[in-house]
C-alpha cells in the first residue's frame, strides 16, 4: 500500500515502500557514513521511532524500515560484522544475507 508523503516536493505524493526506502537511504547515508557502528545504531534507533510516528500505516512502516536498513548497509559497503552494534543493524535488514550474517555473528559471539 503506497504511503502519502511529501519528500522533496511541494505537494504530497503516493510512494511505494521500495521508493520510500531508497529515498530515506539517500537522505541519511552521508550522516551515517562517517560514524562508528555504535553511533549508527543510536541514530537508526532514533530514526526507527521517528519513522514509526511519521508513517501512519503500520504495515507500510514494517515494510519500509527493513528495506531502508538493507539499502544503508549496502551503501555503507556491507562487509564482515565486527561488533555487536553492527550485527544489530544487519539483523534489521530486509536482505536475507545481512540477517544471516548477523545471526552467525551472534551465535559465534554468544556470552
Amino acid at each position: 500500500m503506497p504511503q502519502t508523503i511529501g519528500l522533496n516536493t511541494r505537494k504530497p505524493v503516493e510512494i511505494g515502500a521500495p521508493d520510500l526506502a531508497a529515498e530515506l537511504a539517500e537522505r541519511f547515508i552521508n550522516v551515517l557514513a562517517e560514524k562508528s557502528w555504535a553511533e549508527r545504531l543510536d541514530v537508526l534507533m532514533e530514526l526507527h521511532d521517528q519513522l514509526r510516528d511519521d508513517i501512519e500505516n503500520f504495515a507500510m512502516f514494517c515494510e519500509v524500515f527493513p528495506m531502508f536498513i538493507g539499502k544503508l548497509v549496502e551503501q555503507l559497503g556491507g562487509g564482515v560484522i565486527n561488533s555487536q552494534e553492527q550485527a544489530h543493524v544487519y539483523a534489521n535488514s530486509a536482505v536475507a544475507g545481512h540477517r544471516q550474517a548477523a545471526g552467525d555473528w551472534f551465535r559465534a559471539n554468544a556470552a
